[in-house]
């Protein structure tokens, strides 16, 4: 199965490896693969970093010495905090995660990833426009357009292909496949991503958003450095970052936990990606049976 499904991906890695090797091939860019590693490995988020989706944690449930600190702060939370469950007693910390209670409800994670998407959708507006970056869109001479000039014109908007929440189908079958039923492990329900031009405006972007105090970055894959090995993606590579929302409106919404996916990718590999590259894709994953 692993050797099949790398035949199905050779064509494309190929591709994919031969842009890449051209990049390292050029100085000012290979400055720049160089800079985005020590931005990543100063913000010190890597990869290994333990991400799950949790829970609230339940102030109820506190040593009787945290739980009257809550209450003493109870009034100013109030607007945070659904009625029904007050009155029944179940107070909830909103920003707080219960890290020995993780999301086991499919439901419960769609329902607040369909929140979080919203929010994010929000995000990905301002930081297109403080950085240049580009959107997908249909039907136009090009599949990538500036944000900044994409909502200047109707004709362009109304072409904007936004990034829709993972289907069901593809859920089930990583929590079967990869996760043992255990929904806490699926942090790509809501995903979203921009695409630059260049690494510079890249790297830009990344210091960007894990400066932006409307979300907090949990993790960051830098799949854009020379130590990344390209095969576990079939020579795909981005910057991939885990981030939660964050804010009143997340926390009235009962969205400030729940963990995103957010990727930077670099328009030539974007370029790349194409809809028969992405059905051989599909077929050597359920070829791993991933």
């Amino acid at each position: 199965a692993l050797y099949s499904s790398a035949i199905l991906l050779r064509q494309d890695q190929m591709q994919y490896d031969k842009f890449w090797k051209e990049l390292c091939g050029n100085e000012d860019s290979m400055a720049c693969i160089e800079h985005l590693g020590k931005v990543v490995r100063m913000i010190g988020l890597d990869d290994k970093n333990y991400c799950r989706q949790h829970n609230r944690l339940r102030a109820d449930t506190l040593p009787p010495a945290l739980k009257a600190k809550y209450l003493s702060q109870a009034s100013a939370r109030r607007a945070a905090m659904y009625p029904l469950l007050l009155d029944l007693g179940r107070w909830y910390l909103p920003g707080r995660a219960d890290f020995r209670n993780q999301i086991n409800s499919l439901d419960q994670l769609y329902a607040q990833a369909a929140i979080a998407n919203l929010l994010l959708n929000e995000r990905l507006q301002v930081w297109a426009e403080r950085t240049g970056g580009k959107v997908m869109v249909v039907g136009g001479e090009n599949r990538f357009v500036k944000w900044t000039d994409a909502k200047q014109d109707p004709m362009i908007l109304q072409k904007v292909e936004w990034t829709a929440m993972k289907r069901h189908g593809r859920a089930f079958e990583k929590l079967l496949r990869s996760y043992r039923n255990n929904p806490c492990c699926l942090l790509d329900v809501c995903r979203n991503c921009l695409v630059f031009e260049d690494m510079t405006s890249l790297t830009n972007a990344l210091g960007i958003i894990v400066t932006d105090e409307s979300v907090r970055v949990e993790r960051l894959k830098n799949r854009m450095s020379s130590d990344y090995h390209s095969k576990e993606t079939g020579g795909y590579r981005d910057v991939c970052i885990n981030l939660k929302m964050c804010g009143k409106a997340a926390e009235l919404l009962g969205a400030e936990l729940h963990m995103c996916e957010f990727q930077l990718i670099l328009e030539d590999f974007a370029l790349l990606r194409t809809s028969q590259g992405h059905g051989r894709y599909v077929q050597a994953r359920n070829s791993r049976g991933t």
